[in-house]
């Protein structure tokens, strides 16, 4: 049946059914694809960081292949498990690849790191990592400060 026989009516309801089925059809929801990303913080002899902030952090790496270049971040909990997110809780990270680093400070105020220096920066971390749909078995072992 061709759509111009039938009433403009009919028409206009074909046209706004089409319209609403759009991104069903097409299967694209608009933004980006992210996943749920967690995982696990210890220090190197097997203890849980502490401090007045405990923090990782996933920085797009230069050739990181995500559609949107943003961080994202959780807290580590007091059993050293993170879950990380980039704008509220519960919304995940952008697929791509990352650099991890870690903030672990006595206090927000007292920057005074509890981790080695080559964790906290981006170009030193030796943790680079390819997120490419839910994860939640990330381990990472960390140097205290010296």
């Amino acid at each position: 049946m061709n759509a111009n026989h039938l009433k403009p009516s009919a028409r206009l309801a074909l046209a706004l059914l089409l319209l609403a089925a759009a991104p069903a059809l097409l299967g694209c929801s608009g933004r980006p694809a992210t996943a749920q990303v967690s995982g696990k913080v210890l220090y190197k002899d097997g203890s849980v960081p502490e401090g007045g902030v405990c923090l990782v952090q996933f920085q797009p790496t230069d050739d990181s292949t995500a559609e949107v270049r943003k961080a994202a971040s959780g807290a580590i909990q007091p059993d050293g498990t993170f879950e990380v997110y980039t704008r509220k809780p519960g919304d995940g990270i952008f697929l791509g690849k990352y650099a991890v680093t870690f903030s672990i400070w006595k206090a927000p105020m007292e920057p005074i790191s509890y981790v080695d220096a080559k964790f906290a920066k981006p170009e030193t971390t030796p943790f680079v990592v390819d997120i490419d749909g839910d994860r939640d078995d990330l381990l990472f072992e960390i140097d205290r400060a010296k």
